[in-house]
């Protein structure tokens, strides 16, 4: 089975389809068809507003993820290939979105979700979103089991103890169950079969208990552990650098935070990332970064010349690792970064793998999980919910026009009232 992960952080807009899809698909080996399963994780989908409330608000963003995804395999395919929507699952401003070509749609039997966040009183402004995707295996009667975390841990170049805590708070709290619609944002998608014979897991698992494992998305981690000084920005890597060069962007990776925190076992635990070839994917000029800094971004000018923010250390934030059941055959392709998109401060990243279609050996010993669940994971979440609806309403009243308008409409009304109410009393 052929997979394909992406991921993009959105910066609170819209997707442009036809600028994402023209590029989709750089990260499949030279000549590959169209992949069999697509996984997308999200970060900063949309605004607070609509982000936090979910349901139609959160709609018409990730409706542009669909059309990017089908207009991406039709490109490809040259139009012989087509990709279902499985699933949608959303915490907050994360989402985990899940493709599939529709032979293979057909063979998922069923998905488990789990979703933590880690923001502020524990909302979904960073955090992570994953969904278990059992998967039929043919001629027999196995499942694979293929699991998909979607993150965005904790901002800015010094707070690398934060995103390593992030890190243990969501293996702590990302709690899968059989897919409860009250519980996480879902938008529409193709019908499941009906259950195979073999049974999904049992609900209340951790992240590490089942098959192969990709954690995928914005780790923030940086290339230096405090913020760049004025001048910094004149030493930033450029297309046109040599490796021998200083402005060359290897210089930058060897100081990289995930790297370093992984090795000294602090985050990111018993997982693997290939190696970096790729140029920093983060933070990009963005529009506004031209009218204050004097960036001029378009998609021919990018290609001879990087244009960095100045306030960022060019880094690799946006990352892809995985880890494989014992006895599980899986086989990365390539690892790469896409094109700028002028939508956004990040560059996507995207990893193409072979995984094998027999489940493996599931030795719990082989991938145990660094830190054990929280007790009280649940109560925790539903929490976190709450506080994402109250800041998510006052956020849509304050900051939207429709909300604005609403604002007005209900001081009318109780002024209204008040007038009506001291009349009737004289």
């Amino acid at each position: 089975m052929e997979l394909y992960l992406l991921t993009f952080n959105c910066a609170r807009t819209l997707v442009d389809p036809a600028s994402l899809a023209d590029s989709f698909f750089d990260a499949l080996p030279p000549g590959a068809p169209v992949p069999d399963l697509v996984a997308i994780s999200l970060q900063e989908i949309a605004p607070i507003a609509y982000a936090f409330l979910g349901g139609s608000c959160l709609k018409p963003y990730l409706d542009r993820l669909t059309t990017t995804v089908q207009l991406a395999a039709d490109l490809h395919s040259h139009g012989s290939e087509q990709l279902d929507h499985v699933a949608t699952r959303s915490l907050g401003m994360t989402a985990l979105m899940v493709y599939a070509k529709p032979k293979l749609a057909q063979r998922i039997h069923w998905i488990q979700s789990a979703g933590a966040g880690v923001g502020f009183a524990n909302m979904g402004n960073k955090g992570a979103m994953a969904m278990r995707v059992g998967v039929a295996c043919p001629n027999t009667a196995d499942t694979l089991s293929l699991t998909f975390a979607a993150a965005h841990l904790a901002p800015m170049e010094s707070n690398i103890s934060a995103r390593n805590k992030d890190w243990e708070n969501l293996v702590r709290n990302l709690v899968f169950v059989s897919d409860d619609d009250s519980a996480y944002s879902s938008s529409e998608e193709t019908p499941l079969l009906a259950p195979s014979p073999a049974e999904p897991p049992v609900d209340h698992t951790g992240l590490f208990s089942e098959g192969n494992l990709f954690v995928f998305g914005d780790l923030n981690y940086r290339t230096y552990d405090a913020p760049p000084g004025p001048d910094d920005h004149k030493h930033y890597p450029q297309p046109s650098s040599s490796e021998s060069s200083s402005k060359h962007y290897l210089h930058l990776l060897k100081r990289d935070q995930l790297t370093r925190e992984k090795a000294a076992n602090r985050t990111l635990h018993g997982l693997q990332e290939l190696r970096i070839d790729f140029p920093p994917t983060y933070k990009y000029a963005t529009p506004k970064d031209a009218a204050t800094e004097n960036f001029q971004r378009d998609a021919t000018r990018t290609q001879d010349e990087w244009q960095w923010s100045k306030h960022r250390y060019p880094s690799w934030c946006d990352r892809i690792l995985f880890s494989s059941a014992p006895g599980s055959d899986l086989e990365p392709h390539k690892y790469t970064a896409l094109p700028v998109q002028a939508t956004s401060d990040h560059r996507p990243v995207a990893l193409s793998l072979r995984v094998g279609e027999k489940p493996g050996s599931h030795d719990r010993e082989s991938i145990r999980s660094p830190f054990p669940i929280n007790p009280g994971w649940q109560s925790r979440r539903d929490a976190g919910r709450r506080w994402e609806v109250i800041v998510g309403v006052l956020s849509y009243l304050s900051l939207t026009g429709k909300g604005n308008a609403i604002l007005v409409a209900i001081v009318g009304a109780a002024l209204g009232s008040l007038w009506l109410a001291s009349h009737l009393r004289t």
